[in-house]
């Protein structure tokens, strides 16, 4: 049952990284999904990959979510 709710919360998080057009809430969906991915990967016994994967994930989604929220805020 575990690694059913982890895999619907994954699929969860992806529909909402799909169907929110606003920055906000997609970074606060791709985060979402990520951490469940992490989760299964730590439950099959791979924490190292984990770790990395979640490091990984982070940094990319704050670069891309810094980008895409300050670049409303350019005038030109």
């Amino acid at each position: 049952y575990f690694m059913l709710i982890l895999g619907l919360c994954f699929v969860l998080g992806g529909l909402a990284v799909v169907s929110n057009p606003s920055p906000y809430y997609g970074v606060v969906g791709l985060e979402l999904s990520s951490v469940v991915g992490c989760g299964w990967l730590m439950s099959i016994g791979l924490s190292f990959v984990s770790l990395v994967l979640f490091i990984v994930y982070l940094g990319g989604t704050l670069v891309g979510f810094v980008y895409s929220v300050s670049l409303p805020a350019d005038p030109f």
